[in-house]
């Protein structure tokens, strides 16, 4: 196994904004004690959820979870040693603690905002559907897995271990651990968005068939078709997921708007700020401003509404905020 540099694993709790003071967490197993302050198992597990993706497969082996644990170990004596050096009392540091205090205080008052907004009934979803036909209309569709290699002789393979009653799916799990080589499920496509060669291979196949190779401009493909799906309307139950994202991003918008509003309508709030134009030439008329002749702003058509493309919404520009 390689090992797992312990510097890495610090750096990579700084990366993902955790990493709890010395000794806190729930009680349960205890794993190690350090300066007297057990590091129980359910303390080690939040370190774990809060690690980076490519970090957490390392964790999958006995060896790789003890040098995670010595690891956390590492970072807690570290930081015992920050603190007792007053480092989280300097001015730099301590401006960049209060920033990150702001930053996790509202993201959670941002998302229980967005809990909390009303979602809408099937009834109201139905009116939404039947009042936008022409929003759920789709051209023929495929599902379709696909495994993608190098050469040809490869594919070759796995094709003939597939007609010959391997399951595709185990063969997908098996490629996709290869070098170079990928295993995906595309779910379904539709006609006119994927490469030629392939969307032909896959529309042409019968469902539950296997097909390939087939040559594109990314490799050989080995394809296995599951079902078809004709052109049409999509039904109000497939929408139904969708309409209910999209009603409820609406739904949050509005919160937070209000939210917003309401805040400032109780506080007492004066810009003195006032942006500089610049200076008029001497002796120069100003000109009155051109009427501009563009339209109002672009709109997108909804689910159930227009929504202008070019407004950010609160939700967003609070959240990007560093403050």
């Amino acid at each position: 196994m390689r090992k797992m540099p312990v510097l890495f694993v610090i750096f990579a709790f700084v990366a993902s904004a955790c990493g709890s003071a010395p000794g806190s967490g729930p009680q349960g197993k205890v794993l190690a004690v350090v300066g007297g302050e057990p590091l129980t198992e359910a303390t080690l597990q939040k370190e774990v959820e809060n690690l980076p993706p490519y970090v957490r497969p390392i964790l999958e082996t006995a060896a790789g979870r003890a040098q995670f644990l010595e690891s956390v170990i590492t970072r807690d004596l570290l930081m015992r040693e920050a603190l007792r050096r007053g480092i989280d009392r300097r001015p730099e540091v301590a401006d960049r603690i209060a920033m990150a205090r702001k930053s996790i205080v509202l993201e959670a008052l941002l998302r229980d905002v967005a809990e909390k907004a009303p979602g809408l009934s099937d009834a109201a979803l139905r009116k939404i559907y039947d009042a936008n036909p022409d929003l759920h209309q789709v051209g023929e569709r495929v599902r379709v897995s696909h495994m993608l290699f190098r050469e040809k002789a490869r594919a070759l393979e796995i094709l003939g271990r597939a007609k010959a009653g391997e399951p595709f799916e185990a063969l997908m799990k098996e490629v996709a651990a290869g070098n170079g080589e990928v295993a995906a499920d595309l779910g379904e496509i539709e006609r006119g968005n994927f490469v030629k060669e392939f969307e032909a291979a896959a529309f042409a196949a019968t469902p539950g068939e296997v097909t390939g190779p087939v040559k594109t401009t990314y490799g050989y493909h080995v394809i296995k078709v599951y079902s078809k799906s004709p052109a049409g309307a999509i039904s109000f139950e497939e929408m139904k997921p969708k309409l209910l994202a999209e009603q409820r991003e609406q739904a949050q918008r509005d919160a937070f708007e209000g939210l917003i509003a309401d805040l400032r309508k109780q506080s007492t709030v004066r810009v003195l700020y006032r942006p500089e134009g610049p200076p008029a030439s001497p002796g120069r008329r100003r000109r009155g401003r051109r009427r501009s002749r563009r339209g109002p702003p672009r709109l997108r058509r909804g689910s159930n509404h227009l929504e202008r493309r070019d407004r950010v919404s609160p939700a967003r520009a609070v959240a990007g905020s560093r403050w």
